[in-house]
């Protein structure tokens, strides 16, 4: 192989290989993120479930209206 050739394939190889190293660190973030998330959708369908219960709601009635309106309740003094 030429001395050219060989400078350029050199280069073109320690571009993959840096940009290897960076695809790597990201996913690796990427997928710790992906846990975080799914951990937290765990708990807010935790707490969905929770607060249909409290509602009277069947857990696969959607709340859409059909809860009573609150209403302000004055304290005799």
């Amino acid at each position: 192989m030429s001395d050219v050739m060989e400078k350029y394939v050199a280069k073109a190889l320690e571009g993959y290989e840096q940009n290897f190293e960076g695809i790597s660190e990201a996913i690796t973030q990427m997928e710790a993120q992906l846990e975080a998330y799914k951990a937290q959708r765990v708990e807010m369908e935790e707490g969905i479930a929770e607060m249909k219960e409290v509602l009277g709601l069947d857990s696969e009635e959607e709340l859409g209206g059909k809860a009573a309106p609150l209403e302000l309740v004055a304290e005799d003094e």
